[in-house]
């Protein structure tokens, strides 16, 4: 183990002194300069093919890659450029790509952002779909715009990703299976600028029925997020008795993937508009959220239904809630307090941080408050959360969150 270290730190430091001396600034914030300008910006598309240096291929033909060059630094040390779909953006550079070597061999690869820093604990596959982290002594990590792992390559190609890829082909499975149920209707809302199909699924509407939203994947990379939503999603339509009260008595409408385009080209955060689909939903210039926000209105008004919250599925560093303060929307108004408690309490060991995410900006949570005087909430999961653990942490989610707004509904 001694001498892997100190052949990942060699290597990392020959990447070091062979890169530019160019210093990345200091990281954007969460919010880049004029982020609330939401009208469509020019991106870079990446060049997709097969690119080959002597015995080492890496490849970016397929959804959710991203690689914006490949080059060779040494005889065991090749270069992949990673750059965002515009600037300035969100610190969240997504990664995928392929390599094989026509001869087994050990390589190290030092991953070179533009306009970023490394973000995400890579994922290795050898089909696509069935993942692993990179063992932990095979990365390392510079604190400005690098990283660098050791993989061992043969003929067969080995994927690394930022994350799993769920990709919208991957989520059309996903609807096409929960629309098997005969409580689900499939419903198209509309297409993405590169026009793909954005279904809605409808459970239970009714006439004058209190309504719960769910949506998720505004942001391309926030896979533990989808993953959190499909779990919560799983359990509303479960055969418990909770679950059949709850679809009683409440509509739910929910769109898994607001933003197929960015999901699918591999974009740190944007549409392919080149914009942060959750900073538009006071302006509605981009068609994703155009179409998902006439959609809503239509149905509430065809029904007469009343939405009583809204919830948005996202990924971060850790698993983190953003709510109303007090004096926005109270406790007594509302349930999502007592559900953060119900959380915390529920998994005592797990730390769950909740913020005041403000009531003003242009984001989902704000806008089901500003439209339908809801209540709103921004569900973050970690980016490194154990996979087994989201899926529980969804399905108790949804359980404290039915129990919750069925009481609420009978006072």
């Amino acid at each position: 183990m001694i001498r892997t270290t100190l052949q990942l730190f060699i290597a990392a430091f020959v990447l070091y002194s062979c890169a530019s001396s160019k210093k990345v600034g200091t990281p954007l914030s969460y919010d880049p300069p004029g982020s609330t300008n939401t009208k469509s910006k020019p991106i870079t598309y990446q060049e997709k093919g097969s690119f080959t240096i002597g015995d080492v291929t890496a490849n970016n033909e397929f959804d959710g890659a991203r690689l914006n060059g490949f080059s060779q630094l040494n005889d065991s040390v090749y270069r992949i450029n990673i750059e965002p779909e515009n600037a300035p953006i969100n610190m969240s550079p997504w990664y995928s790509f392929k390599l094989k070597s026509e001869i087994p061999k050990e390589i190290y690869i030092h991953l070179k952002y533009k306009d970023g820093r490394h973000r995400y604990y890579p994922d290795v596959s050898k089909d696509g779909i069935k993942w692993s982290a990179i063992d932990s002594t095979a990365i390392t990590v510079w604190p400005e715009d690098s990283a660098v792992l050791k993989l061992n390559l043969d003929k067969e190609y080995l994927w690394v990703s930022a994350q799993e890829l769920r990709t919208s082909s991957y989520n059309a499975a996903f609807v096409e299976d929960i629309s098997k149920s005969a409580l689900v209707t499939k419903h198209l809302i509309g297409q993405s600028k590169k026009g793909v199909d954005m279904n809605a699924l409808e459970i239970g509407l009714g006439k004058k029925k209190p309504l719960l939203i769910v949506i998720s994947r505004q942001h391309p990379p926030e896979v533990t997020g989808y993953m959190a939503m499909q779990s919560f999603v799983g359990e509303l339509l479960s055969e418990s008795d909770l679950s059949k009260e709850f679809r009683k008595e409440f509509g739910i409408i929910i769109v898994p993937m607001l933003n197929p385009d960015g999901v699918d080209n591999g974009h740190w955060r944007h549409n392919t508009g080149g914009v942060d689909l959750n900073r538009d939903w006071q302006f509605y210039n981009q068609p994703e959220i155009d179409q998902f926000q006439k959609y809503i209105h239509e149905r509430v008004k065809e029904l007469n239904m009343k939405v009583v919250l809204g919830l948005d599925f996202h990924s971060t560093h850790e698993d983190l809630l953003y709510t109303f303060n007090e004096e926005t929307y109270s406790s007594e108004k509302g349930v999502v307090k007592k559900w953060v408690q119900q959380l915390k309490a529920a998994f005592p060991d797990e730390s769950i941080t909740e913020e005041d995410g403000g009531s003003a900006s242009p984001v989902s949570k704000n806008w089901f408050l500003q439209e339908f005087k809801a209540e709103g909430v921004t569900y973050e999961v970690g980016d490194d959360t154990p996979r087994d653990f989201i899926k529980e942490k969804g399905k108790v989610s949804a359980q404290l969150f039915m129990k919750l707004l069925i009481d609420k509904h009978h006072e």
